[in-house]
């Protein structure tokens, strides 16, 4: 696996030329190819000799196809560090390391920060293209600016591009644009959000983001941390207690990555929450009520907490088709709570499944059905909160109703 520099002529070392010349099929994109041969139509001898034995295979699913099924040796050339956004991912996962060896080169973003003079090691990279695992939105930047100063975004296809992206960057962030790196006609600019409005740029292109002040501590609106107020939610009334909503978050023990079902979600204060917390986790908000679904749209714009996907509908039917749960809780059984369990149950593999309960019938109808649907652990915690509120100019503490909360661990 040979990484080529971005541009055209691009020079190989010794012993990737080596490897290239020893190897019995290479695989490349177009691109790729006619930039090692220094540009269309050129006619370097070494480059002749060795394209003959070209294959021009685009798919990553291809690539790994053909290469598991062939005897020899082989070349897969790619862009930069094979292993970085690359194809590089797939192939070391899918052979064993002596059978492997990669040759990467300098890639368009250590270019892009050399270009104008940033560290890049405390950087977060964003991909907006070609990744299963973490497919990042452009809805997610105004979550991920909050986090971090520095965003480096590789752009995609349409509705990914600058253009598109622009409307999600947050005020006051610088914007370095980076069309064609490595090329005769690079540029490199730097504007505000509303200077990538309306504009096309050439192709391939990057942004870095640079948002002063993100991640930074102190209480200031708009804070990603845990500790979101219920008054900062648009709500009717139906919104889980702040104090039940953090033990609830820890019940759950979020992974960074994987999907959240929460399924009565309301207000979506516990998708969202949990959203600004682990900005790898795909979160999926089901709410059977119109208008409490357009407040979770709206509460998750304002809250900064990126792509929630809302699934209007009723449980446990609208639940079928969705991508398997690690996570779920189950804010609301409307009297079909064993039926929900049991379907969250049979999508689910290893995960953790929380409901939260006000009466003692649904606290027992919950354990006896997380039992019955082979969760090795069952527990339940109550959580009976008191809040401090004045009174003839003094203060006494005014209890809330107590909530179980009761969790499936499998």
């Amino acid at each position: 696996m040979i990484g080529v520099s971005p541009g055209p002529g691009c020079a190989l070392d010794g012993e990737a030329r080596k490897r290239l010349a020893e190897s019995d099929v290479i695989l490349a994109s177009r691109r790729i190819l006619d930039g090692l041969a220094g540009g269309e139509g050129s006619s370097s001898p070494d480059w002749e000799e060795l394209r003959p034995k070209v294959r021009i295979i685009d798919k990553v699913e291809d690539t790994v196809s053909f290469l598991r099924g062939f005897g020899g040796k082989a070349s897969v050339l790619a862009s930069g560090d094979p292993l970085f956004f690359g194809i590089g991912r797939v192939l070391a996962a899918g052979f064993p390391r002596e059978e492997l060896e990669i040759y990467p080169a300098v890639s368009s973003m250590q270019l892009a920060f050399a270009r104008i003079g940033r560290p890049w090691e405390d950087a977060f990279f964003v991909s907006l293209h070609g990744r299963k695992k973490r497919h990042w939105k452009p809805e997610d930047l105004p979550l991920l600016a909050g986090i971090h100063q520095k965003l480096m975004i590789l752009t995609g296809g349409e509705g990914r591009r600058p253009r598109d992206i622009a409307p999600y960057l947050p005020e006051g962030c610088r914007v370095f644009v980076f069309e064609r790196l490595g090329y005769p006609d690079e540029t490199v600019s730097e504007t505000a959000p509303t200077g990538l409005s309306g504009k096309t740029f050439s192709e391939p292109n990057l942004l870095i983001v640079e948002t002063p002040g993100a991640g930074e501590s102190g209480l200031q609106a708009g804070d990603i941390s845990l500790g979101l107020g219920e008054d900062e939610f648009e709500h009717d009334g139906l919104i889980t207690k702040d104090e039940v909503r953090a033990v609830l978050l820890h019940k759950l023990r979020l992974p960074r990555e994987g999907v959240l079902w929460d399924i009565g979600a309301g207000s979506g204060s516990i998708a969202i929450e949990a959203r600004r917390l682990c900005p790898g986790l795909k979160i999926y908000a089901v709410e059977k009520n119109r208008e409490r679904a357009e407040k979770i749209a709206g509460n998750s714009r304002r809250l900064r907490a990126g792509a929630i996907n809302i699934v209007e509908g009723e449980a446990p039917e609208i639940l079928a088709g969705l991508p398997a749960p690690d996570r779920a809780v189950i804010g609301g059984g409307g009297g079909r709570l064993g039926g929900i369990i049991k379907a969250v149950s049979g999508a689910m593999g290893k995960g953790i499944l929380v409901v939260p309960a006000i009466t003692l019938e649904s606290l027992q109808e919950a354990m006896e059905a997380l039992k019955n649907e082979g969760f090795s652990r069952v527990d339940a915690v109550s959580v009976a909160a008191s809040r401090m509120m004045p009174v003839g100019g003094r203060n006494y503490m005014k209890a809330l109703n107590p909530v179980f909360i009761i969790r499936g661990i499998r």
